[in-house]
């Protein structure tokens, strides 16, 4: 994963507005009143829901970096035990330390406020001798905050993105990013839990696999990472999702 921050942008909501105005003008008919009324009524919407939603923080952090990490710490030989395990860590110094973890990111300036940052996001625990343990191998958030605010929007745009460039070429050979999805329109609501269990453990899998073979690539683990400075940003999204149906849907 990219150690770059996962703060959203304006280059990044430009980017995302671009791609969702260019599938409302690919939309036939849409006149550029209609598009206006959209936007003004759009605007209203998601003050609203701002208010209502109530962010715990304004500031963002970089999930990314801390993700990267975390993967760094549950996967590198060198701070796993005789079990494959992660060892707890002292806060500085030099590997095995978690400063040491900042610095393989070659982002040592953010150590204290990431260290901060992951205690408070709680992806750490202080041990009685007060060495650090990772709670887990990934991030999950479970409130709002800045960081799923920009996750959702870039996340938009990327797929956006992925959609009008893999309809872009008309070879049938050309290589182009995968999108799929897996859906019927009336599963038994007794088996929605069980669909997110199943979900959850499947998307979670992928997703690891997915990260691993990304970690691995990386131009900072590449014994020739002085030779090229050629990189791109690239990743998987995964979620699922379930709606309620209605009286008139399920007759159609």
């Amino acid at each position: 994963m990219s150690s770059t921050t996962s703060s959203i942008n304006y280059t990044d909501i430009e980017r995302m507005l671009s791609a969702i105005f260019t599938l409302c003008l690919l939309r036939d008919g849409i006149a550029s009143s209609q598009l206006d009324e959209l936007i003004l009524r759009s605007r209203a919407e998601a003050n609203r829901k701002v208010r209502a939603l109530r962010p715990h923080r304004t500031k963002a952090i970089d999930l990314v970096l801390l993700g990267s990490i975390l993967h760094r710490w549950n996967r590198h030989p060198k701070y796993l035990d005789e079990n494959a395990r992660p060892f707890p860590l002292r806060a500085v110094g030099p590997a095995p330390s978690v400063q040491a973890l900042f610095r393989a990111e070659k982002r040592a300036s953010t150590f204290a406020e990431g260290i901060r940052h992951m205690q408070d996001a709680q992806l750490i625990r202080r041990t009685r001798a007060g060495l650090y343990l990772p709670r887990n191998d990934s991030i999950l958030l479970h409130t709002l905050t800045p960081e799923m605010v920009a996750n959702l929007a870039l996340s938009m745009n990327r797929l956006v993105s992925t959609l009008l460039q893999n309809t872009a070429t008309r070879s049938r050979s050309a290589s182009r990013l995968i999108e799929r999805n897996a859906l019927v329109p009336d599963l038994p609501t007794r088996l929605l839990e069980e669909f997110k269990v199943f979900a959850r453990e499947q998307g979670a899998a992928f997703v690891s696999t997915m990260n691993d073979w990304l970690e691995h690539r990386r131009q900072s683990n590449s014994q020739n990472a002085k030779s090229s400075k050629k990189t791109v940003s690239a990743g998987i999204h995964v979620f699922a999702f379930s709606e309620t149906n209605s009286a008139k849907r399920l007759l159609r």
